[in-house]
């Protein structure tokens, strides 16, 4: 069975996205309300119990609406400073089965091995998530400023790529968010450009990643068909088709499957 990427929902008001092989089934995050989580499952044939486990990337509120929740019936796994930020924003409530992870782990999930990495952000400690089922290999990839020379080894070689596509830079300098606002999101530690984020789509095109994901646009600083074309500009500028390389926009309010 090969793998498929189910975006529940994407973008500046919450971010979930399940991962199936046909076996099992990963949750990254669980930014949506809890209600949008189960009607979304219940779109794609699944239910909360369906669920193997919740990688969570870092602590901010669009990653982690429903963690309480969704806790309660799968093992929910983090970088132990991201589960202390969590508590805070938590207000008391407990988050049950939580299990600490880092850039060496590797887990079993189910039918899915998963290695971790470290990734850019201002949080208290976010990760990337390669996941592996058989000869396949899915690296997911949001909430970082930068992508480094080792951020791309890791993610080299793989078949599905989901990544962030936050901002075009023209609209967020001349939109209306405050200075200090607009340079944090610019910063090394803020969020992906389209033009960084097609840059990266090309580099794994070229190492043969036949699908690819765009992920959390932002709302006021970007357009699904902005952040589109800047990378399959790119992509066929340097000679690859549509066909090479599938490429979808995950949006706030649609599932989109990849």
């Amino acid at each position: 069975m090969s793998i498929n990427v189910y975006s529940l929902g994407s973008g500046s008001k919450g971010n979930c996205f399940i991962v199936s092989d046909g076996k099992s089934n990963i949750m990254i995050d669980a930014g949506l309300s809890i209600n949008s989580i189960i009607r979304g499952l219940q779109k794609i044939g699944l239910d909360i119990f369906d669920i193997a486990g919740i990688l969570v990337t870092h602590e901010h509120s669009d990653h982690i609406r429903s963690i309480q929740e969704m806790s309660s019936y799968s093992n929910v796994y983090s970088h132990k400073d991201t589960f202390n930020a969590i508590n805070s924003y938590l207000d008391g409530r407990e988050i049950n089965n939580k299990i600490e992870i880092n850039e060496q782990s590797e887990l079993e999930i189910g039918s899915f091995f998963v290695k971790p990495f470290n990734v850019f952000h201002d949080a208290a400690h976010p990760l990337g998530f390669n996941i592996f089922s058989g000869n396949e290999k899915l690296s997911y990839l949001t909430d970082t400023g930068k992508i480094t020379d080792n951020m791309k080894q890791k993610i080299k070689g793989s078949d599905i790529l989901v990544i962030e596509s936050n901002h075009d830079i023209e609209m967020l300098k001349k939109g209306v968010y405050p200075y200090v606002l607009k340079k944090r999101i610019l910063s090394e530690t803020g969020h992906l450009a389209n033009v960084d984020c097609a840059k990266t789509v090309l580099d794994l095109a070229k190492n043969n990643t036949k699908k690819v994901l765009l992920a959390h646009l932002s709302e006021n600083n970007n357009l699904k068909e902005l952040a589109y074309w800047e990378t399959e500009k790119l992509l066929q500028a340097n000679g690859a088709t549509k066909e090479d390389v599938e490429l979808k926009v995950a949006t706030q309010r649609e599932i989109i499957i990849i």
